[in-house]
């Protein structure tokens, strides 16, 4: 995956890490497809739905950043159809940058969730291991 080039810098204001708009739970992120889409505050099924859907030609990964500024923290996912969902997060300096690899877009969305909002221990589960880009 080529993280580096595919993420863009989050906008829009810092905010809470979720927020509830018309009952429906709004994450505090923001959302960057391979497809160009760019989603800001999704609900929770719209990242969901694209997770499920990334794989084919064109459309390969989800970049999701929280909205507080910050360029070198995001976690992302990458796929190809058929095979297992590489998904990785970074947080701060290349040498806290790490891969798992999840079986299911369920997982995948399960860790990611729970990274945006922030909950403790939202990366325990997936076997991460550092990722070395050169």
């Amino acid at each position: 995956m080529t993280t580096d080039s595919a993420r863009h810098a989050p906008t829009g204001p810092a905010g809470a890490v979720s927020g509830v708009w018309d009952g429906v739970t709004m994450l505090a992120i923001k959302i960057q497809t391979e497809r160009g889409e760019s989603y800001e505050r999704p609900a929770l099924g719209m990242l969901s739905e694209l997770v499920e859907r990334i794989g084919a030609d064109g459309d390969h990964f989800v970049v999701v950043e929280r909205i507080v500024e910050d360029p070198d923290v995001y976690i992302q996912v990458w796929r190809d159809a058929g095979a297992d969902y590489q998904l990785e997060h970074r947080d701060g300096s290349a040498e806290r940058h790490f891969q798992a690899y999840l079986p299911t877009a369920a997982e995948v969305v399960e860790v990611m969730a729970r990274w945006a909002r922030q909950e403790k221990g939202w990366d325990v589960g997936p076997g991460w291991q550092p990722l070395h880009l050169d």
